[in-house]
């Protein structure tokens, strides 16, 4: 049985852990909920998120943010209950799969929200298209499911993985260095960002002279840095993406190592998520993200203080993607006075709405559906007690470029 939760204005204000599965029973949390909504058919969202496993924290991450604008919508909208079904798809493209089946065919949801993982994406891109259900990602930076397999069906409300890492390489190659390694996981995720900084970086004269490629879940990096070592005088920098629980390990080993050249990638290689487990080892890191929980901006700080007093901590870029997540749909329902029966209005919602993102400028591009954002080169600094990111650059509403998506109906 898929896990379900109903919303309204009365809901729990119970947190969630990170590393715990999501597990809420439709027995145990729906909720009566008084007025409008009750008139109305439920507003339901199918997640398929990884609450377990070595991508457990991003999912448990996008619900945090999912679940606070929710509840700050008041659990319904334009008299439509909102109602969030799910289960852990365990990073695992079959469960994924059939648990979006399970989703679109038994619980008839009006969107999909997910995937962390840009296998899984990959995986479930056909099923969403198909059946007609829209695809909110809000993670998995996929670059071909807003390229050649694009759909009208699927929007992006993270980023793809040509987004954060071409800026970063056009930054390095400007500012840092002409000679790089880089270290990705092995899967598709970790081969489209080294693709996408290496084309950067050689655009601003870089060249990428070695690459290593551990495998997925890897801990121990021993082996990698005893190469680089053997090549430091031959290197500016060290681009890498461990993600998951593999990246506290990578970071805190690159420092002990004492390695010469700068250390960069994603912003999520040093997150806010995982300042406490790497303390100093994380400084000097340089990242590139579209979100920086210290940005001085009224809509940023307001969120940042509602996030904080409902969590008990700060949020971080995963967060965020989830609160948009929740956010677009909300806006666009509202738009369409919560009649979602013509698939092209819902679509052109979506592109229509103003969310005001805390992140700064975010859209839905037209062309492909991936999120148009800045993009911000940071680094991580000394904060008070504790730790940050500085924005070195700011790349303003980056788009992708890419021509190969040919939206159908």
């Amino acid at each position: 049985m898929n896990q379900q939760t109903s919303y309204s204005s009365s809901m729990s204000s119970g947190r969630n852990t990170h590393g715990a599965t999501f597990r809420l029973c439709a027995a145990a949390v729906a909720m009566a909920f008084a007025g409008a909504a009750n008139a109305a058919e439920d507003l339901k969202v199918g997640t398929v998120l990884s609450f377990s496993q070595v991508m457990g924290i991003y999912g448990n991450a996008i619900m945090d943010g999912f679940r606070l604008a929710v509840e700050e919508a008041g659990g319904q909208v334009a008299g439509r209950k909102i109602v969030v079904v799910g289960d852990d798809d365990k990073n695992d493209p079959k469960v994924a799969l059939q648990l979006v089946r399970r989703l679109i065919k038994d619980d008839k949801v009006d969107f999909l929200v997910g995937p962390v993982g840009s296998h899984i994406v990959q995986a479930i891109r056909e099923d969403a298209h198909r059946s007609k259900t829209f695809l909110l990602v809000a993670n998995a930076g996929n670059d071909e499911v807003t390229r050649e397999l694009c759909s009208p069906y699927i929007v992006r409300t993270s980023f793809s993985n040509w987004q954060w890492n071409y800026p970063l390489g056009e930054y390095a190659g400007s500012t840092v260095g002409k000679r790089a390694a880089v270290v990705a996981s092995n899967f598709v995720a970790g081969k489209q960002m080294a693709a996408a900084f290496k084309a950067g970086f050689e655009a601003k004269g870089g060249k990428v002279v070695e690459e290593v490629w551990p495998a997925m879940g890897t801990a121990d990096f021993s082996n990698v840095f005893t190469g680089l070592r053997g090549k430091e005088n031959e290197l500016d920098i060290v681009w890498s993406f461990i993600p998951g629980s593999g990246t506290v390990n990578y970071v805190n080993q690159y420092a002990q190592a004492k390695l010469k050249p700068v250390s960069m990638g994603p912003q999520s290689n040093a997150d806010d998520f995982f300042f406490k487990a790497m303390q100093d080892n994380a400084l000097g890191v340089v990242g590139s993200g579209h979100y920086v929980v210290s940005m001085d901006t009224p809509r940023n700080k307001s969120f940042v203080a509602a996030f904080e007093k409902r969590y008990n901590r700060l949020p971080g870029a995963v967060d965020l993607q989830g609160y948009d997540s929740a956010n677009l749909i909300i806006e666009a329902t509202k738009k369409l006075n919560g009649n979602l029966s013509d698939k092209k209005a819902v679509r052109q919602a979506m592109l229509d709405a103003d969310i005001n993102s805390p992140r700064g400028y975010f859209k839905i591009d037209p062309k492909t559906g991936n999120v148009i954002q800045n993009i911000y080169i940071t680094k991580v600094v000394k904060r008070g007690s504790g730790y940050g990111h500085d924005i070195l650059k700011t790349y303003e509403k980056i788009q992708d470029t890419d021509t190969t998506c040919k939206l159908a109906w």
